[in-house]
């Protein structure tokens, strides 16, 4: 048990977002889960290789004191703008969360006449009760990560819930923006996208912070629901001070002939733990999860992934690449299941590792489970270092040792770069990179 995670700090987050009394019920439950189940104790194989030891979750506060919403972007925190706002291009949504609470929200008015959703998930439990209350934890949870997902859904602050109606398409992304401005802090960021029957959108999650004099915990739980024919793209890009504890539980739902895109990019926080699962419940269904982070000083990344296929004629795609600097290390973990039904799918899985110091390390583990006997199935991994004769080769052309590395980096990382199709996202992300290279190699 916990002194500070009890139902009267759910319960004082929960006044001062004004929710009903069915999303407090479902806190309780959260809570009851959460105190009844054991933290992982590193015996499992999925905690395996992280260690919960050091985390001692009373050291964080869950009810940060409360930031006032702005009416104007202009009010914003400079901080938040320039950091994160700044690099934006136009949207038809967008939230910014700074510690525990939604300072700001809007959508464009047109998209509000045609029935789309997006506000504070409280504040759309309230609003909209019926499509909260049929979508929110309907994906479930995998085993190993109950835990951590009961005290995201026990303790969540802010969040976002969307919905687009059926046939609805949005023409640009969503974003919401999740800031934590100091030390000692817990936050439990929660969305729930419903994309309804042919509809279309795509959502940037924004995590990060300034440098933090201490450590922060950051526990976000993802539901996605794609209806027949939707498509949702989802893109979370954490960047962290190097002092905070992040996890993260993302979960979709993929229905008939509906497509679901991700995005897992990972820069920031001294342990990151996330876990992408898509199941595919469709026939048709379509997942492509890509994945991309760079360690450096001793970050420790821990990526796990699941391609359930439960349906036949269904196709996912998973490509993760990383790279490691000083002492970090990054440990993948992936597991492609077809089950008896699901015939005629194709399931493709791939991680690569590039280690840019003697230090680090990468421990990647793929496990196929493969029932049906009539599907099309790949799956590979590698651990290596910058090939010496391509850099050589560089290096004859004028480049000097080190620009001729970062030349090699940036290469090796714009396979999955090219792959997201929104253009400041991928101006983000390489951005992120230039910057990873510049910072001294610690070995």
């Amino acid at each position: 048990m916990t002194t500070r995670y009890t139902a009267d700090a759910f319960a004082r987050l929960a006044a001062r977002a004004s929710e009903p009394a069915w999303l407090t019920e479902r806190r309780e439950e959260a809570l009851a889960r959460f105190d009844a189940l054991a933290w992982p104790t590193g015996q499992e194989e999925d905690w395996r290789h992280t260690d919960l030891r050091p985390l001692d979750i009373d050291a964080f506060d869950p009810v940060p004191a409360q930031h006032e919403p702005v009416a104007v972007l202009d009010a914003v925190p400079s901080a938040i703008k320039q950091a994160a706002i700044g690099r934006r291009g136009d949207r038809d949504g967008l939230a910014i969360q700074v510690d525990a609470d939604v300072v700001h929200s809007r959508l464009r008015p047109a998209l509000e006449e045609k029935g789309v959703v997006f506000a504070p998930l409280s504040q759309a439990a309230g609003s909209h009760p019926d499509l909260v209350q049929e979508a929110l934890g309907r994906a479930g949870v995998s085993e190993s990560d109950e835990k951590i997902a009961a005290l995201t859904h026990a303790f969540f602050s802010g969040g976002t819930f969307l919905y687009v109606p059926r046939g609805v398409a949005l023409e640009l992304p969503v974003q919401s923006v999740r800031w934590i401005t100091r030390a000692g802090l817990a936050v439990f960021p929660r969305v729930v996208i419903v994309a309804d029957e042919g509809a279309e959108v795509t959502y940037i999650d924004h995590y990060g912070s300034a440098d933090l004099a201490g450590p922060v915990l950051a526990a976000a739980g993802v539901e996605i629901y794609a209806q027949q024919g939707a498509r949702v793209s989802y893109f979370a890009l954490q960047d962290w001070a190097q002092t905070a504890w992040h996890f993260n539980v993302q979960r979709a739902l993929i229905g008939r002939d509906a497509t679901v895109r991700s995005l897992a990019a990972t820069f920031g926080a001294k342990v990151s733990r996330s876990r992408v699962d898509c199941l595919l419940d469709g026939q048709g269904a379509t997942s492509e999860m890509l994945g991309l982070y760079f360690g450096d000083h001793d970050q420790h990344i821990d990526n796990r992934s699941l391609q359930d296929h439960r349906a036949p004629y269904t196709t996912s795609d998973l490509y993760y690449k990383g790279a490691l600097k000083g002492t970090s290390r990054s440990v993948y973990s992936g597991l492609v299941h077809i089950g008896k039904g699901a015939q005629k799918s194709d399931a493709q899985q791939a991680n690569r590792n590039l280690l840019l110091s003697e230090g680090s390390t990468a421990d990647p583990k793929p496990f196929l489970e493969i029932e049906a006997n009539d599907v099309r199935c790949t799956h590979g991994v590698s651990v290596g270092r910058p090939d010496r004769e391509v850099l050589f080769y560089m290096q004859s052309r004028g480049l000097d040792a080190d620009e001729a590395e970062r030349v090699f980096v940036k290469g090796f990382f714009q396979e999955v770069i090219d792959r997201v199709h929104v253009p400041e996202t991928r101006a983000t992300l390489e951005e992120a990179i230039e910057e990873e290279l510049a910072l001294e190699d610690v070995s």
